[in-house]
């Protein structure tokens, strides 16, 4: 049996599916029916407010490289600030939700995301690849704070979100940069004091 990369990935990272033999957590292994909540788009319109603070809807790497510089005066003890750009905001959220009812409804991973439940049913574990991002890391050097910024391209992207029921996509509530071809170093044209 061939595996495409996302699945490959998922192994890599432990993240794989159970065997569908077994059950997922909270689920009723006698259960015959589906749950209804199944067929359910995820509700909760503020579901997606994190991600929206790691997302810039432009096409132009310095714009995304100033957004993620320009975090870091909101987050004082932030140390890295990645933000994804390039891509609708509907396909991003729209990846992450089938990844989510795909992975309820028994299916396998394909296309640019993936979910899988925690062992105790409560966070969404959602993979995502073959995005753009930038990220900015902040060092302190002799005091005084120092910015790097680089931009990547076919990267990966984890994202951790609460999990209602242990089925439905409650609020996303982490982003973690992964992995990535090293495009370049991105400058600021006027970096702005925090």
């Amino acid at each position: 049996m061939a595996l495409n990369t996302l699945e490959l990935l998922l192994l890599l990272l432990g993240l794989s599916r159970p065997s569908p033999s077994a059950p997922r957590p909270g689920a009723d292994p006698t259960a015959t029916t589906p749950p209804a909540a199944k067929s359910q788009e995820p509700p909760m319109p503020n579901q997606f407010e994190f991600l929206d603070k790691h997302y810039d809807p432009t096409d132009i790497p310095e714009v995304a490289a100033q957004a993620a510089y320009e975090r870091f005066g909101n987050y004082p003890n932030a140390h890295t600030s990645t933000v994804i750009f390039n891509v609708t905001w509907s396909a991003l959220t729209d990846a992450i939700s089938r990844a989510v009812l795909t992975y309820v409804n028994g299916g396998v991973a394909g296309g640019s995301a993936a979910a899988t439940l925690s062992a105790d049913g409560r966070q969404w574990n959602i993979v995502l690849t073959g995005l753009q991002y930038v990220n900015a890391t902040r060092t302190v050097v002799q005091g005084r704070s120092e910015y790097s910024i680089a931009e990547y391209n076919n990267g990966c992207v984890f994202v951790n979100a609460e999990a209602i029921g242990g089925q439905l996509l409650g609020e996303v509530v982490h982003l973690s940069n992964g992995f990535g071809t090293w495009v370049q170093d991105v400058k600021l044209k006027n970096p702005p004091s925090f």
